[in-house]
C-alpha cells in the first residue's frame, strides 16, 4: 500500500520537473511552491484512501500511532523524492538510500520513546503496588530453580548417560535384541540412534549389562567385582571405556565388606578365610602395640599394607582382593603378625597387659590376638583358655554382677 502511493507520487513529481531547468528563478520558486501544496494534499488524500483501504482489507482495530506514523512516513518520503531531483543526485539508489535512512532513523526514535513509556509504566505499578514484590520476587526464584534443575539434566527424554555406580550382581544373560530394545535401540553411552542392520555390531559390557557402539567400547578388559565376589571369578571381561575408567578409579578404594555383600564368600575361597583369620589377629595385636612405646618400629611394618586390612574386618579393596588371589598378600600379613607377636613376648610392658585364666589359674599370658588358644567372653572382654571357658559362668562377670548388687543394696546401719 504504501510502495504504490509512493510510486504514484513519484511519478507526479516527474511529471512536475519534465520542464526545462532553465526557467526563471520566480517561476521555479512558484513552480515548487504548488508542488509542495500539490504533494501535501496529495498525501492527506492518499493517506485517507488508504487508511479506508486497509480497514476494508481486514486490518481493523490498528492503533492511531500506526496511523500517524505511516503518514509521517509517507510525508518524508515524498520530500526525499523531491530533493532527490537536484543535479547530480537523479538516481534510484540515492533515493533508495535516503528513503532507508529516514525510516530507519524515525523507527528508531519512536521505538525508544515507547520502550521509556513501558519502562515508566512498569516502575510506577512496581512503587504503587508494593504487595506484589514478594509475589514477583518468589517467582522468579522458583523459575531460577527450575532452570538451575533443567540445566542438571543429562541425556534426552529417551536415553541418559551411564552413572557413576558401583554393581555387586551379576547380570543375566539375554538376547541382544532383548537389552538394546531397552535401550530404544540407541547406544548406551552416547544415545545414539542404531538401526536394526547394526544392532549385531554393537559390543557388550559386562559391568553396566547393556550395549554400546565402537566408539564408547574399544574391548577393554578388566576383572568384574560382582563375579569376584559372588564367585570368586577373577577373569577379565570386556567393559566399555566408561565401566574401565570407573572400575580403575576405585581399583585403590577399600568399598567391599564381604561380610554385607556375600558372607558365604569365605567357604568358597579359602585363600580369603585366611587372610581373615590373619587379618583378625593383625587388629587385636595392634591395638596392644599402640599403647606400648617400645614398639614403634614394629608398627612402622603395617605401613606396608592397606590401612583396613589391620584396622577393621572384612573390608576390602579390589587390589586386595587380587593379591589375595595371587598370594602376595598373606606372606606379607604372616610377616607383619610374626614380628609383632616376638615384640609382645619379649617386652615387659606388653606382659603385663596380657590376661590369666580365672578358670584353671594358669600361670600363662593370654592375649586376645591368639585365636588358637584363647576364648574371649562377649561382655566384659576377659581371656580364658578355650577348653577352660565356660559360657555364663564368667568369674570376672560374676564378680562384676556381685559387686553391682552389694552397691545397690541399702546399707545396714550397726
Amino acid at each position: 500500500m504504501i510502495i504504490a502511493s509512493l510510486e504514484k507520487m513519484k511519478c507526479s513529481i516527474l511529471n512536475q520537473h519534465a520542464e526545462p531547468w532553465n526557467t526563471e528563478e520566480t517561476s521555479g520558486s512558484l513552480g515548487s511552491y504548488q508542488t509542495d501544496s500539490e504533494i501535501s494534499s496529495y498525501t492527506r488524500v492518499k493517506t485517507q484512501s488508504a487508511s479506508s483501504a486497509s480497514s476494508d482489507s481486514g486490518y481493523e482495530g490498528k492503533d492511531v500511532e500506526d496511523t500517524n506514523l505511516l503518514m509521517k512516513c509517507c510525508h518524508l518520503a515524498c520530500l526525499i523524492f523531491r530533493l532527490s531531483f537536484d543535479l547530480g543526485c537523479n538516481s534510484a539508489e540515492v533515493t533508495a538510500q535516503k528513503l532507508y535512512r529516514e525510516f530507519r532513523k524515525h523507527w528508531l526514535q519512536t521505538e525508544t520513546n515507547v520502550q521509556l513509556s513501558r519502562c515508566l509504566n512498569k516502575t510506577k505499578a512496581k512503587y504503587a503496588n508494593k504487595e506484589k514484590i514478594p509475589k514477583e520476587l518468589e517467582s522468579s526464584g522458583n523459575l531460577a530453580e527450575e532452570i538451575k534443575v533443567k540445566a542438571t539434566l543429562r541425556g534426552t527424554a529417551d536415553w541418559a548417560p551411564p552413572r557413576f555406580q558401583i554393581i555387586f550382581s551379576i547380570h543375566p544373560s539375554l538376547k541382544r535384541d532383548a537389552v538394546v530394545a531397552a535401550q530404544n535401540f540407541t547406544c548406551a553411552g552416547c544415545g545414539t540412534p542404531i538401526e536394526l542392520k547394526y544392532i549385531r555390531r554393537l559390543r557388550y559390557c559386562d559391568y553396566l549389562g547393556k550395549y554400546f557402539c565402537d566408539c564408547c567400547h574399544s574391548y577393554a578388559q578388566t576383572s568384574i567385582p560382582a563375579r569376584i565376589l559372588m564367585k570368586w571369578d577373577f577373569r577379565k571381561y570386556y567393559v566399555c571405556n566408561f565401566s574401565k575408567h570407573l572400575l580403575l578409579s576405585i581399583w585403590q578404594n577399600p568399598i567391599f565388606n564381604v561380610s554385607c555383600i556375600n558372607k558365604t564368600l569365605y567357604t568358597k575361597a579359602k585363600e580369603l578365610n585366611r587372610v581373615r583369620e590373619i587379618q583378625e589377629q593383625l587388629l587385636h595385636i595392634k591395638k596392644l602395640l599402640k599403647t606400648c612405646r617400645f614398639a614403634e618400629s614394629v608398627l612402622k611394618e603395617f605401613e606396608q599394607v592397606s590401612s583396613q586390612l589391620t584396622t577393621e574386618l572384612h573390608l576390602f579393596s579390589m587390589d586386595d582382593l587380587v593379591k589375595i588371589k595371587r598370594g602376595l598378600l598373606m606372606p606379607l600379613l604372616r610377616d607383619i603378625l610374626k614380628s609383632s607377636i616376638s615384640h609382645v613376648e619379649n617386652c615387659e610392658l606388653c606382659q603385663a597387659k596380657g590376661f590369666i585364666c580365672e578358670f584353671c589359674q594358669s600361670s600363662d599370658v593370654l592375649f586376645p590376638f591368639q585365636i588358637a588358644t584363647c576364648k574371649r567372653c562377649t561382655v566384659c572382654k576377659a581371656c580364658f583358655h578355650n577348653q577352660c571357658f565356660k559360657s555364663g559362668e564368667c568369674p570376672k562377670c560374676l564378680r562384676i554382677a556381685a559387686r553391682k548388687m552389694f552397691s545397690e543394696a541399702p546399707s545396714v546401719a550397726l
